[in-house]
């Protein structure tokens, strides 16, 4: 009942938007057939494999409605709604949200834009752009989920002056699923998250560096913080796109305390248009448990269209004193303490 609920809501969302100004319906459709080893506990002890279909491997799976209105005098009225979901099962991704992606309004003009709703955070944002691999699912987001992040109940601006970028997010309550995670009265710490970031994109050079902190999500932990400052940097040289980036991160949030550092590097290469190659590898200095996993990855995509394309990636984590990390992330299909292999096959299509 409840998804046929869903469905009118995204249908009479549509009808809507069709009557606004500049409006897209648009999507990704994306599914694989992978490969991991080590991603289990088999028979006698043994480590098993798996093979698997995998969506989402080289852009997760979305739909989404973005609207615009000209309110005049260089003012626009904007708003985006955008749901991720399986499509090897169909079930909705982010906790089951409708729009668990993107779901906010705003108003923007030649000083920027303010909007407010579930968003990005900063982080999200800026390393899109500057990860070797493109948010493929062997990538940035494996060593931090924060790299994909979004803010429920959050306030966004954004600006971007000759290339100059500046933007601040601010939320009352960053995760309204988990206890706590929203709004508390008479707790103004409790599930707050604060960012700031600046940067510079024009021409061949892309550079940008955030700051991200989340507070504790209950009453006894709002005192406590999760902090991260991340800096990242690319150079077109050619058909070369050359990658350099740092994450820092120290926590004593109960359940995600720690501290590392996360350094990567990595190369595009675009021998023809229809064709791109990335590699890098991603190097997390765990200093709070003496750890030191990497992960070496590369990937491959053919496009036979503007919309359409055929990929391949492959990676491989390397795990000691007890690490775990796995090629799509800590804890994340993998044997408490191996090394894993994973190879991915897929298609997938724009619309």
């Amino acid at each position: 009942m409840k998804y046929k609920v869903w469905m009118a809501m995204a249908l009479t969302v549509a009808a809507g938007c069709a009557k606004a100004d500049g409006v897209q319906i648009y999507g990704i459709v994306d599914n694989s057939l992978e490969y991991l080893s080590n991603a289990g506990a088999g028979a006698n002890g043994s480590k098993a494999s798996l093979f698997r279909v995998s969506n989402g491997s080289q852009a997760p799976n979305r739909f989404g409605f973005k609207g615009s209105e000209d309110l005049g005098g260089g003012l626009k009225a904007i708003m985006q709604l955008e749901a991720g979901f399986n499509l090897d099962s169909g079930q909705l991704q982010q906790n089951g949200r409708m729009f668990g992606r993107q779901a906010y309004v705003g108003l923007q003009n030649a000083w920027g834009a303010v909007t407010i709703g579930r968003q990005k955070n900063l982080i999200y944002d800026a390393f899109l752009e500057l990860d070797p691999l493109s948010y493929y699912s062997y990538s940035l987001p494996a060593l931090d989920p924060q790299f994909v992040g979004k803010a429920d109940n959050s306030i966004k601006y954004a600006g971007n002056f000759s290339g100059f970028k500046v933007a601040g997010l601010f939320s009352t309550g960053y995760d309204a699923t988990i206890a706590n995670g929203a709004q508390v009265p008479g707790q103004w710490r409790v599930g707050k998250e604060y960012s700031v970031s600046v940067g510079y994109a024009n021409g061949p050079l892309n550079v940008s560096l955030v700051y991200d902190q989340q507070r504790g999500t209950a009453v006894a932990t709002q005192g406590n913080t999760s902090q991260r400052v991340a800096a990242g940097a690319s150079y077109a040289l050619g058909n070369f796109k050359p990658f350099v980036g740092y994450q820092w991160y120290l926590s004593d949030v109960p359940g995600v305390a720690g501290r590392n550092e996360l350094y990567f590097a990595g190369l595009q290469y675009r021998p023809v248009t229809e064709v791109i190659l990335s590699g890098a590898i991603y190097y997390n200095n765990i200093t709070s448990a003496n750890q030191h996993p990497y992960l070496l990855a590369a990937n491959a995509a053919y496009l036979l269209s503007k919309r359409t394309q055929l990929f391949a990636q492959v990676g491989f984590s390397r795990n000691q004193n007890q690490s775990n990390l796995g090629v799509t992330g800590y804890g994340m299909t993998i044997a408490p303490g191996s090394n894993q292999l994973g190879v991915a096959v897929g298609l997938a299509h724009y619309f």
